[in-house]
């Protein structure tokens, strides 16, 4: 399963609630079916009516008829099956596949290769996605940018970056 949203508060009082889409463009999140939802221990598949409502969505899964079943679903996951992904053009990698990874920053200006740790998360900002990288107890926030980020290699879960180790 690939995480693609998550359920928020109830939107009123017929077992509607808040959808929050992590797709890109977010209107993506509608075209997936079947959704599955994540409780504490399992997925289950779930039948879902989706909607726009203002700048995201909401939804009606079956099984949640008014208020309190949809109170029940917030913070739920949403996720579908990785193969209905869309397949992504050579040099775009899906967060999922970056996670993970080891990140070695490139030898130069007389300093060796070193490994930089392991990128445990990326986010978005408004300008470009950014690798949290940690090692220990050190964390580096290095942006997914060509200017830095020098080849991806996700066979062999390693990524290597023009990043000065001494950098935050």
């Amino acid at each position: 399963m690939v995480v693609v949203g998550t359920v928020g508060a109830p939107f009123g009082v017929h077992g509607w609630v808040r959808v929050f889409s992590f797709t890109e463009p977010a209107e993506r999140l509608v075209d997936y079916t079947p959704w599955h939802v994540a409780t504490a221990d399992a997925w289950r598949r779930v039948r879902a009516a989706v909607r726009p409502h203002g700048h995201g969505f909401v939804a009606r899964i079956d099984g949640a008829s008014d208020r309190d079943a949809a109170q029940a679903l917030t913070g739920w996951r949403i996720g579908v099956a990785a193969e209905q992904l869309p397949p992504l053009a050579d040099d775009e990698h899906y967060w999922r596949d970056l996670v993970g990874q080891q990140v070695v920053a490139t030898a130069s200006a007389g300093r060796p290769a070193q490994a930089l740790g392991v990128v445990t998360s990326v986010f978005a900002t408004g300008a470009h996605d950014v690798l949290v990288v940690a090692d220990g107890d050190r964390e580096r926030l290095i942006p997914f940018v060509r200017q830095f980020v020098r080849h991806v290699d996700e066979r062999a879960r390693r990524m290597v970056v023009d990043w000065d180790p001494a950098w935050a």
